[in-house]
């Protein structure tokens, strides 16, 4: 009995040795993000907007390159992006326009990935814990600190992680009425896909407005 009581508190002192906060999990996946740069990232949100309806929204990005598609009740529409230039195609329209854009320096270009700190403000903040957990992922809570005075930080965020990778699987947030869910994280994109190609779009007129 004794050496069964002695295996079983060993077991125990390994496990919480082994046990992990909710800051530590959101630092590995910030970490795992950062090392993965290079692949590029894919991200879909669903956007619930009062009167508007739900857009959905579909995001890759490869360097400072992006490909992004919008989906409403509204409009459809898939744009392309990089340093200088935005192509905007209207699926079923004849015209892709074609106007003036700047979203990084010269440089960030030539090193492929994207900014994926989007999470990286969260540790600090944000009081995080471990709401639900099961085999495959955790399920934490994020409350704003209360010496976090920003408006702009949403006051509750829900975030699951994937356990055996710390591969983010969605995050929530609801703020000024307007529900947010970021889902389907993909590490992985070639710079074809966030790259606008006229072949594509054949007996589509490309419509240049740039300005000088």
């Amino acid at each position: 009995m004794k050496r069964i009581l002695s295996s079983l508190a060993v077991l125990v002192c390994a496990t919480i040795s082994f046990a992990q906060t909710g800051i530590e999990i959101v630092n590995r996946m910030n970490q795992l993000m950062t090392d993965r740069k290079a692949e590029g990232l894919g991200i879909s949100a669903d956007v619930k907007i009062p009167i508007v309806g739900t857009v959905t929204t579909r995001t890759y990005a490869y360097g400072n390159k992006r490909r992004i598609e919008i989906e409403s009740s509204k409009i459809n529409t898939i744009t392309f992006i990089d340093d200088t230039l935005q192509w905007t195609y209207v699926p079923g329209s004849s015209e892709v326009a074609l106007t003036n854009i700047k979203i990084g320096n010269a440089n960030a270009s030539n090193e492929p990935g994207m900014d994926v700190g989007m999470f990286d403000d969260i540790p600090e903040g944000y009081d995080i814990s471990i709401k639900s957990q099961n085999s495959v992922k955790w399920e934490l809570l994020c409350k704003r600190k209360k010496t976090n005075k920003d408006d702009d930080y949403p006051k509750n965020i829900t975030l699951e992680v994937r356990k055996d990778t710390y591969e983010p699987i969605s995050m929530s947030t609801k703020m000024m009425g307007i529900n947010c869910t970021m889902h389907h994280f993909i590490f992985g994109v070639s710079e074809d896909m966030v790259t606008f190609n006229p072949d594509n779009y054949l007996n589509i007129k490309i419509v240049d407005q740039r300005q000088n």
